[in-house]
């Protein structure tokens, strides 16, 4: 049984909507390193980076921040931002190429970063008048209920829904990243604290005991200085 047009239609249709190629990634960038990548990018092809700092370590004066560069393929920077928590890159390319995506944290000698970052590498000029062809000429249109036209209208605006629906979740995502981290840093400073105050604590309780102590034993060498203190 052949297949019926409108699904030719259907399936042409979702075959150029896939031509969006995106990817996300999480990476850690070394106090003092540069982490890069690089993307294959067509001519007349989107090419769109986000990024955002989840993670600035656990010093005291970490902070949320990196350097971010994008690079053409021959070599001259597109775009250049530096101690950032976040950023978007978004430009239509003209030249096919390797570029190259650069974050870096050589202005920190302490603190490592984690940055979660995604890539888009897409084609926005679809041509939907080619599929008109599909339907002979020899066809009447109202055999068909749905034309090219409407196909196209609600398969890009299916599109449009699942990609803010896939950018919210990721966004989602991201924050509680932070918050987590966040949180698990602020719990190793407290617990961090918690024993110090403890040894202390602990310190001073055996200081006091021993200085008590040596007030009623004749024999402790710490007795002759108090006697010493209470004739003067």
């Amino acid at each position: 049984m052949a297949p019926h047009p409108v699904q030719i239609i259907i399936i042409l249709l979702i075959s150029c909507l896939s031509l969006a190629k995106e990817q996300d990634m999480t990476v850690e960038v070394g106090a003092g390193m540069e982490e890069c990548f690089f993307e294959t990018v067509n001519s007349g092809f989107t090419f769109t980076v986000e990024y955002q700092v989840v993670d600035g370590g656990s010093g005291q004066y970490s902070e949320l921040d990196i350097n971010f560069r994008v690079m053409h393929p021959r070599g001259h920077p597109l775009v250049a931002e530096f101690k950032k928590s976040d950023g978007v890159f978004s430009q239509t390319v003209k030249d096919s190429g390797d570029y190259k995506i650069c974050f870096e944290n050589k202005f920190s000698y302490v603190s490592s970063k984690t940055i979660y970052f995604e890539v888009i590498n897409e084609n926005e000029d679809i041509d939907y008048d080619d599929f008109a062809a599909i339907f002979s000429e020899e066809e009447e249109p109202e055999i068909y209920e749905l034309q090219v036209s409407d196909i196209e209208d609600k398969l890009k605006k299916i599109k449009d829904d699942m990609e803010k629906a896939r950018h919210l979740q990721d966004m989602i995502r991201v924050t509680d990243l932070k918050d987590r981290s966040l949180a698990e840093h602020n719990f190793e400073r407290v617990n961090f604290m918690s024993i110090i105050y403890l040894v202390v604590l602990i310190a001073a309780g055996v200081v006091q005991v021993v200085l008590l102590r040596s007030l009623f034993d004749e024999k402790s060498k710490i007795n002759p200085l108090w006697k010493k203190a209470f004739q003067d």
